[in-house]
């Protein structure tokens, strides 16, 4: 009885470490789990603190000080503003500020303007980092569910093999068939061993790279579910690359770039500009620890550099120079789209058509084999025949599987360039 408790608890473990999930699942775990994007959200998050301080520019600055001086050799002589003709070797003072820049050519504009574009170029490139990532899992789902079908049909093909090992035996009891067929049933039996063997492999290398996507832990048993269907896309490449123009992360993280620079531009043509200050003072300078003689300033300040060397000319052209750089940057990247979309469109096609042309071999496989079966049954065929349309029937199996998951894997690399999201 405890033997049987203890076996039905380490079953129970077992099968609550097993982990079954669909595509959807997958997909949903991975933007949740996914390194890359939890890395974008951060960067993402500075950038929006440093647009957020952006905005000191704008707003009056405060100051506040105070000070102690002891003459030497002597006091001065203060003015006859001051209330007092001197005020001795101990001297304390205190300063309070309020100032407000009102005019700087654009300057704060710019950085504001700047802070901003380089924010919303950032949340482009999330979406960038997103779409690789829904990409990566769905190829690596489809290529470990193509896997784990080919170990089915693996598996049918082993039990196929046998079947033939058991007639060809049968034959050579009743003295209708020759030592060298069973030989040749029994190799073609343990080759069919072999192929499964390393099928098994290649699925359970395919499901580590899901697993790892997903960070599924070691002890942690992870299935597939779902079925490989054929997908159809009705667009025209055109018609997709005009909406990815439109829509793609990567061209517009470059328009965001683009503007970013312009505001670049922008700071360094401000230095052409002249500043305009003003400022509020009240000042207090006695020779008591708490000053009580005051004044009261109000001042407005313009500055012009007339000459500061030749770094303002210069900055001007060095930004118009990467400004220009990256318009010639959106260009190729566009040009780069519509290359990937044709590529990846004619790549989409030809896997469409290996998947209806592997239909097709497969049902000419069945045919060939069940009559090759037949006409060994019966004493007409031979055992060469039989074996290798039972092997091209398992390679017809296994090629229209593997057309399968590549066309999946094709519509999803066409989702991606295309920028077709639907998650």
């Amino acid at each position: 009885m405890n033997k049987v408790t203890f076996l039905s608890i380490i079953c129970l473990f077992l099968i609550n470490n097993v982990f079954s999930i669909t595509l959807e699942e997958a997909i949903k775990r991975g933007l949740e789990v996914s390194y890359p994007l939890k890395q974008q959200k951060e960067i993402i998050k500075s950038f929006e603190y440093q647009y957020t301080s952006s905005i000191d520019p704008y707003l009056p600055k405060a100051n506040m000080e105070g000070g102690y001086i002891r003459y030497l050799y002597g006091s001065p002589s203060q003015t006859r503003t001051s209330g007092i003709d001197s005020i001795g070797n101990d001297v304390y003072s205190a300063t309070g500020t309020l100032s407000l820049r009102i005019f700087d050519g654009g300057l704060r504009s710019a950085k504001r303007k700047g802070a901003e574009s380089s924010l919303e170029r950032e949340k482009e490139k999330i979406e960038s980092v997103k779409t690789d990532v829904i990409y990566n899992i769905k190829t690596a789902f489809f290529t470990a569910l193509g896997k784990k079908i080919i170990v089915e049909k693996k598996k049918e093909a082993y039990e196929i093999t046998k079947k033939i090992v058991d007639l060809t035996k049968a034959k050579y009891d009743l003295g209708v068939a020759k030592k060298s067929d069973v030989l040749q049933a029994e190799v073609r039996l343990t080759s069919a061993r072999i192929e499964l063997f390393e099928s098994e492999k290649e699925f359970e290398k395919a499901l580590e790279d899901l697993n790892s996507l997903l960070l599924f832990k070691g002890d942690e048993n992870l299935t597939i579910e779902g079925d490989l269907s054929i997908p159809v896309q009705k667009e025209s490449i055109d018609s997709l690359t005009e909406r990815a123009l439109k829509t793609r992360p990567d061209v517009n993280y470059q328009l965001k770039e683009i503007e970013r620079l312009n505001m670049v531009y922008n700071e360094k043509k401000s230095e052409w500009y002249p500043k305009i200050d003003v400022e509020l003072q009240q000042s207090r300078v006695d020779k008591s620890f708490a000053p009580k003689n005051r004044q009261d300033i109000f001042g407005l300040t313009l500055t012009y550099p007339i000459f500061d060397g030749v770094g303002r000319y210069y900055n001007l052209k060095a930004s118009a120079s990467e400004l220009s750089a990256a318009k010639f940057r959106l260009e190729e990247i566009k040009r780069t789209v519509k290359l990937e979309i044709t590529k990846a469109y004619k790549d989409f096609e030809k896997s469409f058509e290996n998947t209806r042309l592997y239909k097709e071999l497969l049902k000419e496989a069945e045919v060939n084999f069940e009559q090759a079966y037949g006409e060994y049954k019966v004493g007409k065929g031979d055992i060469l025949s039989l074996l290798q349309s039972e092997k091209d029937l398992s390679k017809a199996k296994e090629n229209l599987v593997t057309s399968l998951y590549q066309l999946n894997n094709a519509m999803a690399y066409l989702e991606k360039v295309a920028y077709i999201t639907g998650y």
